[in-house]
């Protein structure tokens, strides 16, 4: 593969996500007021070093569980840069298998053929091993360059920072603006519903 094609491939595969995901995690983290916007790159990285203490210990502010879990994970697979490259890898790793499994007809048919227990312990091996291919992420990705697929994600990485930093919406989150009648509705069911709980 030439070397355009190769940085196309890790703009779209890794270099976008990277861009989203830092972007998503930062934004909630400058807004709930974890790390501040106005900190440099070296403060900004100590300061993630303090929230990943806060967050396994259970302290700051608790986002909601589907954010503590992403925030959880981040943090396991080392925070920063490194962390969210692996977590990315992982979760491409975990959905690819699963639709693989869920659309191979044989799968199924040798789902339980050992017994459960079988099935158990090779999924707790595959987790172990999807995992492990996670932190050391950048072997994953079909690069002929690999310090190439690597610039492209760190370059992902603090584009999405900085975006965060200077407030940016993505234009993910412009579409879900126009949900907002979906968020008056429910509102409205629940002040029904409380009303008709007090009576």
């Amino acid at each position: 593969m030439n070397l355009i094609l190769d940085f196309l491939l890790a703009c779209a595969l890794l270099g976008l996500p990277m861009v989203v995901a830092s972007w998503f995690l930062f934004s909630w983290l400058f807004g709930n007021g974890s790390v501040n916007r106005e900190m440099d790159r070296k403060t900004l990285h100590a300061s993630l070093k303090k929230v990943k203490k806060k967050l396994s210990a259970g302290d700051g502010d608790s986002p909601g569980k589907r954010a503590r879990f992403i925030y959880d994970k981040w943090m396991w697979f080392g925070s920063g840069f490194y962390g969210l490259a692996g977590l990315w890898t992982f979760a491409v790793i975990e959905i690819g298998q699963f639709f693989a499994f869920m659309f191979d007809a044989q799968s199924w048919s040798t789902l339980l053929d050992n017994g459960l227990i079988s099935f158990l312990i090779s999924f707790a091996l595959n987790q172990l091993g999807n995992m492990l291919q996670g932190l050391v992420w950048f072997t994953y990705w079909p690069a002929d360059s690999m310090l190439l697929w690597v610039l492209v994600a760190y370059l992902g990485y603090w584009l999405g920072v900085e975006l965060a930093r200077r407030s940016v919406v993505l234009p993910q989150a412009r579409a879900l603006e126009g949900l907002a009648p979906l968020a008056v509705i429910k509102s409205w069911w629940q002040r029904r519903k409380q009303d008709s709980d007090d009576s």
